[in-house]
C-alpha cells in the first residue's frame, strides 16, 4: 500500500444535533448558526458571516459579500413556507486558508425538511417525519460544505466566522412538488427561464 500524507480529522456520524456532533467547535458553531437560519432570522445568521463570505449555490454560482451572499440565500429559501435541517454525518479538520487565517472546514450530510405554501392543493400530506416526532411535506438529503475562520471573541459561538457555505443538493423531489401545487411553473424543473 503506498504511503501519503494524513491529517488529523473529527469523524462524526450523528442522528441529528447530538453531544458528539456538539463535542467539535465547528459543529456547536453551526448548530446555533442553524437555529437561526432554520427559524429564518436572517439577519441573525448574517452574523455569522465574514465580510468576505460566499455563498456556493447547488448550480455551483458564487456570489460573494455578507450581504449579498446572505440575501441569495434568502432567495433560495424564499420558496419554503418552514424547513428544518438534519445532520447525519460530519467530518471535521483544522485548516489555514491564508498566512494566519487559521479556521476549520466541515463537509457535512443532513436531511432537509421542507413545507411548502398550500397552492392550489386543498389538502397537504405531511408524510415526512424528523427525529423529533415533526410531520413534514417533503424531505431532501443533501450536503454542504463549510469553512469557518477563527476571529476571536465576537458574537458568535467559538469564535468563529463563516467564509464560506457550499450546497450540494438535488432540488427535483421538492421543485416536482412545488409545480404539482402551482407554486412554480414547469421551467423551474427544465431549466428553462434562466
Amino acid at each position: 500500500m503506498a504511503s501519503f500524507p494524513t491529517q488529523a480529522a473529527f469523524v462524526v456520524h450523528a442522528t441529528g444535533w447530538s453531544e458528539n456532533l456538539l463535542a467539535h467547535p465547528m459543529g456547536r458553531f453551526l448548530h446555533a448558526h442553524e437555529k437561526l437560519f432554520d427559524a429564518a432570522d436572517w439577519d441573525g445568521a448574517r452574523a455569522f458571516y465574514t465580510p468576505d463570505f460566499e455563498y456556493v449555490n447547488s448550480k455551483g454560482q458564487v456570489v460573494s459579500g455578507a450581504a449579498p451572499a446572505s440575501d441569495a440565500l434568502r432567495g433560495e429559501y424564499a420558496l419554503f413556507a418552514s424547513f428544518f435541517h438534519e445532520p447525519v454525518y460530519g467530518t471535521a479538520h483544522a485548516v489555514e486558508f491564508a498566512p494566519g487565517e487559521k479556521g476549520y472546514r466541515l463537509f457535512g450530510c443532513a436531511r432537509m425538511f421542507v413545507n411548502l405554501p398550500a397552492g392550489n392543493q386543498e389538502v397537504v400530506e405531511k408524510a415526512q417525519v424528523d427525529r423529533h416526532g415533526r410531520a413534514w411535506e417533503c424531505v431532501a438529503n443533501g450536503a454542504f460544505l463549510f469553512d469557518a475562520v477563527e476571529v476571536g471573541d465576537g458574537p458568535t459561538p467559538e469564535g468563529l466566522r463563516m467564509k464560506r457555505f457550499q450546497i450540494f443538493a438535488d432540488p427535483t423531489a421538492i421543485l416536482g412538488e412545488a409545480v404539482k401545487r402551482g407554486i412554480v411553473p414547469v421551467e423551474a424543473l427544465t431549466g428553462g427561464g434562466n
